[in-house]
């Protein structure tokens, strides 16, 4: 018969049970009051005699052992999560209690939860964008346009000009703190003020001068407007540059344009040769004008020289003729006739005073001989 049968010895030992007789639920109560009662023997290190006699109730120490415990905890878990890390490329605004209070550098630092809170900033992240759209150009002046034209404007100005225009920006967070709470929206407004920089740059300027010369004033002329617009508005944002992509005129000129910029290059590149050319001829001519001018002056002053030479020697002469005009005259003949008989190869003998022996300086007559043909070839 089955042990749970009824009628049946219910006093049989349940497979089941363990021999147990009518085993029912565990004592919850007792549960929590062995648990209260370890706690405080762990906390205490003695055994716990504040327990009623009951077991159902812990004593006014037990709870309060257990709360401070639980506020430890907590006050340690609290401490803990303020713990934060700036990273190398960041930088974190701090505010207490919604007011700003700081801005923190990278590394490890620590805020007071629920009190403060943050906001990572990357500050070396480029951020860029790109505009592009049609503005107006500025207005021809009256020499840049045909006659029949300027006649037919009849006080209404129709030289003002389309030009398409790409540029790309770039810039960064420059101030955490201005970022987050100076502007609404930066990152729309550098946009704003960029557009608006572009088409006062380009209203400043002629068509023909933005397609050829004018590039890269366009380009800085937008980055010097921005620049100032943002720090008189506190953004927040660094502009680092300003790329021109993409000029072109209206679809009705871009051909007569691009004939006009052919032209300029073709220019440019006639006035750079002729530039090298007269780079490398002018100093030359300017070294043999300066040495013509040289040898000029040095045989000009040799010229005067022997003047003033001659002049003083003669001079000097004079005053020894007045002295002695026989001894004087006797001495400048001989000399002369000296002097032209060193030019001559003929010898004087004289035969009734000399010798039988005589001495003929051949090699001598040979020299003087070539020197007189020499002489007389020039």
């Amino acid at each position: 018969m089955p042990w749970n049968e009824p009628g049946g010895n219910n006093n049989r030992q349940d497979p089941w049970g363990g021999g147990k007789k009518d085993q029912g639920p565990p004592d919850l109560e007792k549960i929590i009051g062995d648990f209260f009662k370890k706690v405080t023997q762990f906390l205490t290190g003695k055994k716990s005699t504040s327990w009623s006699p009951n077991g159902n109730t812990p004593s006014n120490h037990s709870y309060g052992v257990i709360a401070g415990l639980f506020l430890v905890l907590v006050f340690v878990i609290w401490f803990v999560a303020g713990f934060y890390i700036v990273n190398p490329a960041e930088e974190a605004v701090i505010l207490r209690f919604g007011q700003y209070t700081e801005v923190t550098q990278p590394g490890l630092h620590w805020m007071a939860q629920l009190i403060d809170s943050k906001y990572m900033v990357d500050i070396q992240k480029i951020y860029s964008f790109s505009l592009q759209g049609d503005f107006l150009t500025k207005s021809s002046e009256q020499g840049d346009l045909p006659n029949q034209y300027v006649k037919s404007l009849e006080g209404i100005d129709k030289s003002k000009n389309l030009v398409n225009v790409e540029l790309s920006v770039q810039y960064r967070i420059a101030d955490p703190r201005a970022y987050l709470f100076n502007v609404v929206n930066p990152d729309r407004t550098i946009e704003q003020v960029s557009s608006g920089a572009l088409s006062d740059v380009v209203g400043q300027m002629k068509l023909d001068e933005v397609l050829t010369t004018g590039r890269e004033n366009l380009s800085s002329g937008v980055l010097e407007r921005v620049k100032k617009l943002l720090k008189s508005y506190g953004t927040g944002l660094e502009v680092i540059a300003v790329t021109l992509r993409k000029v072109q005129a209206p679809d009705q000129v871009r051909v007569a344009f691009n004939d006009v910029n052919r032209a300029d290059q073709d220019r440019s590149t006639t006035i750079q040769h002729a530039q090298a050319y007269a780079s490398r001829v002018v100093p030359i001519a300017l070294g043999d004008a300066a040495r013509i001018s040289a040898n000029a002056n040095a045989y000009r002053q040799q010229i005067v020289l022997r003047a003033q030479g001659n002049i003083a020697k003669y001079q000097a002469l004079a005053k020894v003729y007045e002295a002695s005009p026989e001894v004087t005259r006797e001495r400048m003949y001989l000399e002369t006739i000296q002097s032209v008989l060193q030019k001559s190869s003929k010898i004087l003998m004289d035969v009734n005073g000399g010798n039988n022996m005589m001495y003929l300086p051949i090699e001598q007559l040979i020299a003087s001989s070539k020197r007189g043909v020499a002489n007389d070839a020039h």
